[in-house]
């Protein structure tokens, strides 16, 4: 599954998501659908992350988009919430860009100041109000520290690329440690996930929204597979198309709350 595909997964299902916002009003059968699309969005953060020749670039393109799509998205957010004073979750992805980037290009010996800056980071996100708000970022976090992308660590070609005839028992060796690596990280990366969404959703274990609770963790732990099928490709480069879907599909919502 390439990055392209996992993109329009996530899309969609934010469509369905916002659509049962818009037209049939929170809690329907669509945002169940639309747990699937921000885990994915953070997966594509990293993803992003890992690809990119400026991370400079990158976050001031998110940001960029954010100040787009906040106009759209506040007059959304009140058409069925009356609220007015959120920030998007381009904002929320910016950040979480931001703590994995500090995580990673600072020094061992600096990593504690990395971890309290994402901390501040997280902090940032919920007293902003951003979407998602904490939980997204350390989602990003997480993601990034856990998951184990094996196109990108596998040494398989070596077996398949010219290597001598005595070499390739160690070759197939490694491969064999990468695999079990990317198991064991991945199921690690799962647990980390489930007690993220736990915590997350917590607040409907103590009020009598038990079973939505409930849904809500299933549903968003879902994407997981889509994370785990990704095949390391990119696909077809759509990347402002993407981008300015976000708020030109909120402005057409909007319209459409407001004709029904």
């Amino acid at each position: 599954m390439s990055s392209y595909v996992i993109k329009l997964i996530a899309i969609i299902t934010m469509f369905c998501d916002h659509s049962g916002d818009a037209i049939l009003g929170h809690y329907s059968i669509l945002n169940i659908i639309g747990r699937i699309a921000f885990p994915l969005f953070c997966f594509q953060i990293v993803i992003g992350y890992k690809h990119t020749r400026n991370v400079k670039k990158y976050l001031l393109r998110l940001f960029l988009f954010g100040l787009i799509s906040q106009i759209p998205f506040s007059l959304f957010t009140y058409s069925y919430i009356g609220r007015f004073d959120l920030l998007n979750v381009y904002f929320t992805l910016a950040l979480g860009l931001l703590a994995i980037y500090v995580l990673d290009t600072l020094p061992k010996k600096y990593k504690i100041i990395a971890v309290v800056f994402d901390i501040i980071l997280m902090a940032i996100a919920e007293l902003a109000q951003t979407d998602y708000g904490w939980f997204g970022v350390c989602l990003i976090i997480c993601i990034y520290l856990f998951y184990n992308d094996k196109h990108a660590k596998s040494d398989s070609n070596n077996v398949a690329s010219g290597t001598s005839a005595n070499s390739i028992p160690e070759a197939v060796c490694k491969t064999s440690e990468n695999a079990i690596t990317y198991f064991y990280n991945n199921i690690l990366f799962a647990i980390v996930f489930l007690a993220l969404l736990i915590i997350k959703f917590s607040n409907y274990f103590a009020s009598s929204s038990y079973n939505y609770g409930l849904v809500q963790i299933i549903g968003t732990f879902f994407p997981i597979i889509f994370m785990l099928l990704y095949n390391g490709k990119k696909g077809p480069s759509m990347k402002y198309v993407f981008y300015a879907f976000y708020p030109v599909h909120l402005l057409i919502l909007v319209a459409i709350h407001y004709m029904i």
